[in-house]
């Protein structure tokens, strides 16, 4: 049984605290010593856009708090101290700075970015419980493609799916819920020059959903064997922490550096292995 990390401290602070800047800072320039980074493409580019978009998206349906950044004393296993460790979220829905439920967004057209979100909240929402209990997740996937993302049923099978009117009613959703939006449902939130690049983005997402069908293609005629579950289309529903000192969420990979704990468990706020876990 893995060691659990210990939390002293939880806190939310805005995106603008100096301390956090100053660790976003660092952190820049750490990335900067290794040199330049590959072109990440489009896609990646018009996840910014699209983040900020459903930020504003949220905020016409839910209150959101200003404070979105995770702020803990962290005792890792193996280690002496308490370390400092921040957290940035998509955004925090709650009242007079208390979190009800915290945000996580993903611009994909893989089903594989769901899993990453719901482990993503699954961890800040351990660490949050520390200190609010009653947290909730909500993951809101953007397809990022134009014939809709695939859902593995099966590992959601404990996740509320909904469409985008459901936050019009939000006392009805469930401690974990995905909605799913297409770029359509966050137009008016976005200018022409990012409607380009996300139209751009969505041409790299529709060739890498074309790659995955031929795979699965190639190998339904060599008569494979495949781990993939039962699936449903994301666009039939409609009537989808990151964690992070800096930059944002690329959704191919999680490169956060504090992805280094995720494989770890959290000490539950009464002392027990906390069930929300992603270990």
């Amino acid at each position: 049984m893995r060691e659990p990390i210990k939390v002293r401290r939880v806190d939310l602070v805005r995106v603008d605290d100096p301390i956090y800047l100053e660790e976003m800072s660092n952190q820049a320039a750490a990335h900067r010593r290794l040199g330049p980074r590959q072109d990440p493409g489009d896609l990646y580019r018009a996840s910014a856009l699209v983040e900020t978009a459903v930020r504003a998206w949220l905020s016409v349906r839910l209150p959101l708090l200003e404070e979105r950044v995770i702020d803990a004393d962290l005792l890792p296993p193996g280690e002496r101290g308490y370390v400092r460790r921040f957290q940035e979220l998509d955004a925090v829905v709650g009242r007079d700075g208390v979190p009800e439920r915290i945000v996580e967004m993903k611009f994909s057209a893989s089903g594989g970015a769901v899993r990453r979100g719901l482990g993503q909240l699954g961890r800040a929402r351990g660490l949050l419980r520390h200190r609010w209990i009653g947290v909730a997740g909500l993951l809101v996937l953007v397809e990022a493609n134009r014939t809709g993302v695939e859902l593995d049923l099966e590992r959601l099978r404990d996740v509320d799916i909904v469409g985008p009117d459901a936050l019009d009613r939000p006392e009805g959703l469930t401690t974990m819920t995905l909605v799913v939006l297409s770029t359509s449902d966050i137009r008016d939130h976005l200018d022409v020059d990012a409607r380009e690049l996300i139209e751009r983005g969505h041409d790299e997402g529709d060739a890498l959903t074309a790659a995955r069908v031929a795979r699965a293609a190639v190998a339904a005629e060599m008569d494979e064997p495949t781990s993939e579950p039962t699936f449903l289309a994301a666009r039939a529903i409609e009537p989808p922490p990151s964690a992070i000192f800096v930059g944002g969420d690329a959704d191919e990979q999680d490169a956060s550096p504090f992805a280094a704990l995720a494989g770890l468990r959290l000490d539950a706020p009464d002392g027990s292995e906390d069930p929300e876990s992603d270990a």
